[in-house]
């Protein structure tokens, strides 16, 4: 350990080392800088921090900060400028520069013409070449000068429009359509830019409403009835358009559960479409339509009457709407059941047929849950092919002739008395339809009508008698009389028969075969006669007339004749329809001493175009016999050898 003495000496040799004092200084080098030329203070806690504001104060030049910003403004602008080259948005050409401007009233009222202006900017740095603006209108546009034409588009040339150029298309229109509804007319520009031989097409479209229609439909039916109630539609249709409507149409809708009966205006198609045609300003067409609804009770019945503009292609639809009406109404259970059976079906189904009997059965059940008393009903029977000397009443019924109705009362049946509640009972009639010719007279679309009518009383809740009532109507239809007849001549007719009379064996003799039909009440449809040939017999494939379609098929040796539509009529009022073609015979051996036949399988089949029944017969062969041929002689149908 180092004594206090040489402790002293070795700091006093530390403060010599490092002492600066009175030591000479040693020479300047140039540019040399030394510790003394700066002064820096042991006092730290003095010091004076100097802000960027305190050096701007102390004496920057202002024409600095100048100098700054507008070297910063100018960095700017290099930069937009660049930018706006590289992305301006017009200065390549596009669809998205042209704008389509629709000038039209936000509504029309029908029948008056409405002014349509179409405004195109181009805002592109090119021009568009070749523009051609194309107006397309909805269904039911008519032209302004001409309003009995109907407008479906409206074409003009805008030619060549300049950049930042404007270019208008105006024209005028008549909308027409339902009330409430909007109406779309659409712009079409096509156009080419300056130096692209493409074509581009740009679009636009407005809506416009429609303030009221132009045509007035009401529909007037009750609000309630029973089921199986005739009900009554009337339609009434009136124009509101202060120009003529042309092809208007009637379209109703049924619901389920109705049967259409009758109407005052024949439908042009099925039982839901009427043609009215052309209604003049302040028009008006009236339509009754008559049916039967049945339902479950409290159900709702809904009927869509639409009033239009018919389509160009077929007379079954509305192309065009101009109104709708929904109509509905509501069934009820009636007070007294009633079910009418004609011919064993129910009346809504019945069909009968001329010559026979038609049987008629009324079902009753009181619905009530109390009884009701003295009760009656009636059948009114009515129609052209009625035959009112026939008519039968059972059960007690009588039959009154002043105005062909058959009653039942407690005095025929004992039960109508009092009919406890739920029960039940049957009342049975019956007649006959006319003949469907009589003289040269014929019936056309025959139907017989009953009208059932069941009443009586029951005590009301306030203890006082009322009488309730129900009603349905049915109808019975009468299919057509027509009836089919083939037949064989050598010696007449219309063609020119060859060979042996009576037929010899193994040679050719020639005979044509004659088939007629007879028509009287009702148009037929589907007419078509059919027959084989036997193997040795021939077609020769003469017909007469010749427009008349008979085919032979030479796989199944088969005779067709399609004869089509036959109307009522025919054979009666006219001549028969007939057909005639020609066959060969050549008979063999085994044949000798028999009246071969030349046709067999004869079978007739049309369709009743008003009850829509199918109608079928058949024939029994045709042979060799000549019965109906006026020149031929006893023994000519033999084969002889």
């Amino acid at each position: 350990m180092d004594t206090e003495y040489e402790q002293s000496r070795i700091e006093k040799a530390k403060r010599d080392l490092y002492r600066t004092e009175d030591m000479p200084e040693a020479p300047r080098l140039p540019g040399e800088l030394r510790a003394s030329d700066a002064t820096v203070k042991d006092n730290w806690s003095d010091t004076t921090i100097l802000h960027p504001e305190d050096v701007a104060k102390e004496g920057h030049p202002k024409f600095l900060k100048i100098l700054i910003g507008t070297a910063l403004a100018t960095a700017l602008f290099a930069i937009l400028f660049i930018a706006y080259q590289f992305f301006d948005p017009f200065a390549k050409p596009s669809d998205k520069n042209i704008l389509i401007d629709f000038q039209v009233p936000v509504s029309a009222t029908p029948g008056v013409p409405t002014d349509v202006l179409v405004t195109v900017t181009n805002q592109n740095k090119v021009p568009l070449q070749g523009a051609t603006m194309t107006l397309l209108f909805p269904d039911g546009t008519h032209a302004a000068l001409d309003a009995t034409k109907e407008l479906h588009e409206a074409k003009n040339d805008l030619g060549t429009i300049a950049p930042g150029a404007v270019a208008q298309f105006h024209t005028q229109a008549i909308f027409l359509g339902e009330e409430n509804t909007d109406k779309e007319v659409r712009a079409q520009l096509d156009f080419r830019f300056e130096g692209i031989s493409s074509v581009f097409t740009k679009e636009a479209m407005r809506s416009m409403h429609l303030l009221a229609s132009p045509l007035n439909i009401t529909v007037d039916v009750l609000k309630e009835i029973n089921s199986g109630q005739l009900v009554e539609l009337t339609v009434n249709v009136a124009s509101n358009a202060v120009i003529p409507l042309d092809n208007v149409f009637v379209k109703i809708e049924y619901p389920a559960g109705f049967t259409y009966v009758d109407a005052d205006v024949k439908p042009v198609f099925g039982n839901t479409v009427w043609k009215v045609g052309r209604m003049e300003q302040g028009a008006t067409f009236a339509l009754h339509v008559k049916g039967i609804l049945t339902g479950e009770d409290t159900a709702e019945k809904v009927f869509h009457t639409t009033g239009g503009v018919g389509s160009d292609k077929t007379d079954r639809d509305i192309a065009t709407t101009y109104g709708t009406v929904i109509s509905s109404i509501t069934l009820k259970r009636p007070f007294i059941g009633v079910a009418l059976s004609l011919g064993e079906v129910p009346a809504s189904q019945a069909v009968a047929h001329f010559g026979e009997r038609i049987n008629g059965t009324i079902n009753w059940q009181n619905n009530l849950p109390v009884k009701v008393t003295n009760a009656q009903i009636e059948v009114r029977l009515r129609g052209v092919a009625l035959d009112r000397a026939s008519i039968t009443a059972g059960n007690g019924g009588f039959y009154r002739s002043g105005d062909d109705t058959i009653f039942w009362d407690e005095r025929g049946d004992s039960k109508l008395g009092v009919l406890e509640a739920g029960e039940a009972g049957v009342e049975k009639f019956s007649f006959f339809p006319l003949p469907s010719q009589v003289g040269n007279k014929f019936l056309t679309n025959p139907t017989i009508t009953a009208e059932v009518t069941v009443r009586g009383n029951r005590i009301s809740e306030t203890g006082v008698p009322e009488e309730i009532k129900t009603v349905i109507t049915e109808n019975v239809k009468i299919t057509s009389q027509a009836q089919f007849a083939a037949r064989a001549v050598y010696y007449s007719g219309p063609f020119i028969n060859s060979g042996p009379i009576p037929p010899k064996v193994d040679q050719e003799t020639t005979y044509t075969v004659i088939l007629s039909v007879v028509n009287s009440a009702n148009n037929i449809s589907g007419v078509e006669v059919r027959g084989v040939l036997p193997a040795y017999v021939k077609w020769t494939g003469a017909v007469s007339p010749t427009k008349e379609n008979i085919i032979f098929n030479r796989n199944t040796n088969e005779v067709v004749w399609n004869a089509g539509d036959i109307p009522a009529g025919t054979g009666v009022a006219t001549a028969p329809r007939e057909a005639a073609f020609q066959v060969t015979l050549t008979p063999s051996l085994t044949q000798v001493k028999t009246t071969p036949t030349l046709i067999s399988n004869i079978h007739f089949k049309a369709t009743d175009a008003f009850t829509n029944e199918v109608l079928t017969d058949e024939k029994a062969n045709i042979t060799t016999s000549l019965s109906t041929d006026p020149k031929a002689v006893q023994g000519s149908a033999v084969v002889v050898q």
